[in-house]
């Protein structure tokens, strides 16, 4: 064995016991400048007769999880700090131990380390992580740390999968997990104390005032906003396994930037307080005037917010490590896709592994955590497994090879504007991921042939005869990309009246807040206008300040509309169906409701037109080849089992799954009635 290779990992780990290896620091000695550590196997069932008196008082019969931790650690007050207060709050015979989670970084700049008497090579984000966790004095003695780069064998794919399969189990029952976010730079320390002043703000409290403070009362914030908008666009945010393991820990998660601590419900109330309508409109002010006041306006900064990850802690890990902590609530498949797609990994694999323990325990278990396994044979098997699980075939309507997964672009996820609160995002699942129900009642009929083939029951009922403007990356769309109805487009909702709400409803994909189908007064669409310097006169004029605070995401609307105005519906452009001029006597609620339901269709989606008159949409690759684009003359289909209709493609005899299509007037077991008239009879479709 190389002399860098520790030796503790000739010792293999066992899984009948349950074993992980933890780390400890040591003093190093007199003039070495370098971190000492050792490693340790420890076994996670080598429980305490008091921890085990305490799990039996509880009713836990299987592995305890977040929520039995919590009231563990609730017995024995404490400062804020990492490790217990005391001995006897140790759960193991051997101590305890606390989680870190971390990114890697890069493969190539790299510090050494001792980890058992030897010298090892670590990445260079790790070494200032470990800096700082024996800095803190927390990891000495019976208290220790579980580091994945160093307490898994790397070289070891067995065990580098059995360990994976175990994550769950480790950071639920970690005492606490430690987020080292990165060194203190870039005014993080000021964010830290500007989350903090938020968190200690009541619901009630008012911030619209913020947007007139003098200079003087703002610098009270330092430089707070920018050091936040930097603190979140830290790399840490974008990795994948982060998800797991924030989420896992739940309120026993301690952020750590530099020497500067925070627990993870103070950093979400902050974050909270910036998605309050009022905060929100003015934020990309008072970030401005950092901006201005660090001198790097202009082009050297870009002064707008980094929402990408703000909306990742808000709307998804908080929402999920509450349902952690009492036990509910696992990921159904859109939601692990969305996140999975959204985030960063080094191996493929890990949008499976590093979510596992967000799913369905059966489900997980199903799973065989084998890195040499093909990522689409392993993409198959998860898709499989929740098609068996739940007995529907709902993950028909996924693809998991998509990169240019949008988040937010589904129909069930709540809208965001001024009339919500944050308690409108709670985990949408179950029943709100299943809005729409194209099959009626009919159930799923399937089987499984080999690893890859799906066959099941359903039929075709129309098929792609026109197609909107493909997007262009996130910001427009190419409208050279339009493909023209071949001929006259007849209409079959009726005359204008009747094709202009068909047109209302689809761009709202027939749902608006809360998942309710539209009402008459969703038709402010048709004048919500097309450009924004026309439209911000007119939400002033009506005292509409959240409305007027859209500039910086107006021109989604902007440049669909200029994309699409120009597409033939019959004899009649769909821009003509619009007007720039809002009446007197309507609602902002309305129009916001509108603009935001819009911004979320159009996302990952392409309109369509078929061969029988309807309008809708069809799922948009943004970055698939022309061979994983929806195309003309593909076939429109209902699948028993599955909520929505799919757009598919005849190939070689089998057929392949484009993604799920949402046809206005077909969303809710409408076309059941073409079986009954004998216009479509049941078929099987072999699925690759």
């Amino acid at each position: 064995m190389p002399p860098t290779v520790p030796l503790l990992y000739n010792s293999p780990l066992d899984a009948g016991r349950n074993d992980i290896r933890l780390v400890t620091f040591e003093q190093p000695p007199n003039g070495s400048t370098l971190i000492h550590c050792r490693l340790e196997i420890k076994s996670l069932d080598d429980i305490k007769d008091h921890y085990r008196a305490y799990l039996a008082s509880e009713g836990v019969e299987d592995k305890p999880r977040r929520k039995d931790v919590i009231r563990w650690a609730a017995r024995f007050p404490e400062a804020p700090s990492v490790s217990p207060a005391t001995r006897d709050a140790y759960r193991f015979n051997w101590g305890d131990y606390a989680t870190l989670s971390y990114t890697w970084g890069s493969e190539t700049r790299r510090h050494q380390i001792v980890l058992d008497d030897r010298k090892v090579s670590v990445t260079e984000n790790l070494a200032i992580a470990l800096g700082a966790m024996a800095r803190s004095g927390d990891y000495v003695g019976q208290f220790k740390l579980w580091i994945d780069a160093i307490c898994i064998n790397q070289d070891d794919e067995l065990e580098r999968a059995s360990q994976v399969s175990k994550m769950r189990d480790i950071y639920s029952h970690a005492w606490a997990v430690v987020a080292w976010l990165g060194e203190e730079r870039n005014y993080s320390h000021d964010a830290f104390n500007l989350l903090q002043r938020f968190a200690d703000m009541t619901e009630e409290s008012s911030l619209q005032g913020f947007g007139e403070l003098r200079l003087p009362t703002i610098l009270l914030f330092g430089k707070g906003f920018y050091g936040l908008n930097e603190l979140m666009m830290r790399p840490y945010w974008s990795r994948l396994w982060i998800v797991q393991e924030l989420v896992l820990g739940a309120s026993s998660t301690i952020l750590c930037c530099g020497d500067r601590r925070m627990r993870w419900n103070t950093f979400c109330d902050g974050i909270n307080v910036l998605f309050r309508a009022d905060m929100w409109i003015i934020k990309d002010d008072l970030l401005r005037a950092d901006v201005e006041r660090l001198g790097l306006s202009g082009e050297d900064y870009d002064s707008r917010w980094s929402t990408l990850w703000l909306h990742l802690v808000h709307k998804d890990l908080q929402v999920m490590s509450r349902y952690e902590e009492k036990g509910i609530g696992k990921l159904g498949l859109r939601r692990l896709l969305d996140i999975a797609c959204s985030s960063h990994c080094r191996d493929t694999r890990d949008k499976v592994f590093a979510l596992v323990g967000m799913m369905e325990p059966r489900i997980a278990r199903s799973l065989v955590h084998d890195y040499s396994t093909a990522p689409a044979e392993l993409f198959a098997a998860v898709s499989r497994a929740f098609i068996i699980h739940f007995n529907n075939l709902e993950p028909l309507r996924e693809d998991w090879t998509w990169n240019g997964r949008l988040r937010y672009s589904r129909p069930e996820t709540p809208l965001w504007g001024f009339w919500q609160t944050s308690d409108s995002y709670n985990l949408y699942e179950s029943t709100r991921a299943t809005l729409y129900n194209a099959a009626s009642s009919r159930s799923a009929e399937f089987s499984f042939s080999g690893h890859r083939l799906l066959t099941c029951k359903g039929f075709v009922f129309d098929a792609v005869s026109a197609l909107g403007a493909h997007g262009s990356g996130y910001w427009g769309w190419e409208p050279n990309s339009i493909v023209q109805f071949p001929s006259l487009w007849r209409s079959s909702y009726g005359g204008r009246d009747k094709t202009a709400e068909a047109i209302c409803r689809t761009l709202l994909l027939g749902r608006v807040s809360g998942g309710i189908p539209p009402e008459p007064r969703h038709s402010a669409i048709f004048s919500l206008p097309k450009r924004f310097d026309v439209a911000h006169p007119q939400f002033e004029r009506r005292g509409w300040l959240w409305m007027a605070s859209q500039s910086g995401y107006y021109f989604r609307w902007n440049r669909w509309r200029e994309a699409h105005d120009e597409m033939q519906l019959g004899e009649t452009r769909l821009g003509d169906y619009f007007s720039d001029i809002i009446p007197d006597s309507v609602e902002e609620k309305d129009y916001a409701e509108v603009y935001g339901a819009f911004d979320r269709t159009s996302k990952e989606r392409r309109l369509l037109l078929t061969s029988k008159g309807y309008l809708g949409w069809a799922p948009d690759n943004l970055y698939g080849d022309d061979s994983e684009q929806t195309q003309l003359a593909d076939l429109i289909c209902i699948v028993f089992g599955c909520s929505t209709p799919l757009v598919i493609r005849p190939q070689n005899g089998l057929f392949q799954v484009m993604g799920e299509a949402y046809i206005q007037g077909f969303m809710d077991g409408e076309a059941m009635r073409l079986l009954e008239t004998g216009e479509c009879a049941i078929r099987e479709f072999t699925f690759c």
